[in-house]
Formats: structure tokens, C-alpha cells, sequence
């Protein structure tokens, strides 16, 4: 499972490549609303292959949807028309990791939204969904990391 996704020949408008190695997943793609499906799919299968249980693979799930909807809402894309961005997922012994990395430097805002408006809810929804939360600014643009426990570390200290 070391090479799941490489598209950069078979199709030039889709550019996505990923690893899998030891518990660790490595993906680096064009950010793209059509393919958040995919992703989480990947995801998905990942979390299933490493036992990691519906409850805490759905908050993950959520987040790092929420994370790559974001990079497509606030960030702007370069000059090849792309927004770029890679997710890094780890399952660690008391739970899971996920960073998500863009090439804007601009920090998430957090908004109170209005009780009918849309959207301006995603940080609040990550700070209900995750355990931890960590936002750096990096000389390429931002890391957004997180970090779910797994419910029998969280009850068994």
C-alpha cells in the first residue's frame, strides 16, 4: 500500500500522490471540492486498516474534511490556478494525528457566525471535535495540526 494515488501522468488536472507507511499516511494533492470525496475515502480506508474505532474515525473524518474545505474557501491559489496542500495522518498509541498543510500564511480567524449563516462555524466545530489543536506559520504558508485520542486512552490514563 505504499503507493496509493499517483495521477500526475494520467491526468495533468489532477495531481495527487500518497504513502502509506508504518501507521502513517502521506498525501499531497491539488485541493479540489470534487475530490474531498476521495480523500476522505482514503482516509477512511486507512483509519478501518489500523483499527481505529467508528467513533473516533468519524470526528476525524469531520475534521480533516472541514480542514481541506477551508483551504479551498480562504486560500488563494497559486499561479497555475492550483491551491496546493498536503495532510499528514498518524496513528500514535493514544490516538490519531492529522496536519494539514497550505500554502497560505494567513492564520484561521475565529468568528462568532450568525445563528442562519452558513458558514463561519468550521473552527468551532474543530475545537468541539478534537482533542488538540495547533496552527504554525511555516515558511511555505501554515500547518493546522490535531489530534483525536482513542476513547480507551482517554478513559484509561
Amino acid at each position: 500500500m505504499e503507493l496509493l494515488v499517483n495521477t500526475t501522468e494520467r491526468d495533468a488536472s489532477v495531481r495527487a500522490m500518497s504513502r502509506s507507511v508504518d501507521a502513517q499516511l502521506d498525501m499531497i494533492f491539488d485541493v479540489r471540492a470534487e475530490d474531498l470525496g476521495t480523500v476522505r475515502d482514503i482516509v477512511a480506508a486507512h483509519l478501518r486498516w489500523w483499527r481505529i474505532d467508528a467513533s473516533t474515525a468519524h470526528r476525524l473524518l469531520t475534521v480533516v474534511n472541514e480542514l481541506l474545505t477551508n483551504v479551498l474557501q480562504h486560500t488563494l491559489a497559486g499561479a497555475d490556478g492550483h491551491r496546493m496542500a498536503s495532510l499528514l495522518l498518524q496513528k500514535v498509541p493514544d490516538g490519531v494525528t492529522a496536519v494539514v498543510r497550505d500554502q497560505d500564511p494567513s492564520l484561521p480567524m475565529y468568528a462568532t457566525p450568525d445563528l442562519m449563516a452558513e458558514d463561519g462555524r468550521g473552527l468551532l466545530l474543530l475545537r468541539a471535535l478534537a482533542d488538540d489543536t495547533s496552527v504554525s506559520v511555516t515558511p511555505a504558508g501554515k500547518d493546522v495540526w490535531v489530534f483525536i485520542g482513542l476513547p480507551e486512552a482517554i478513559e484509561h490514563p
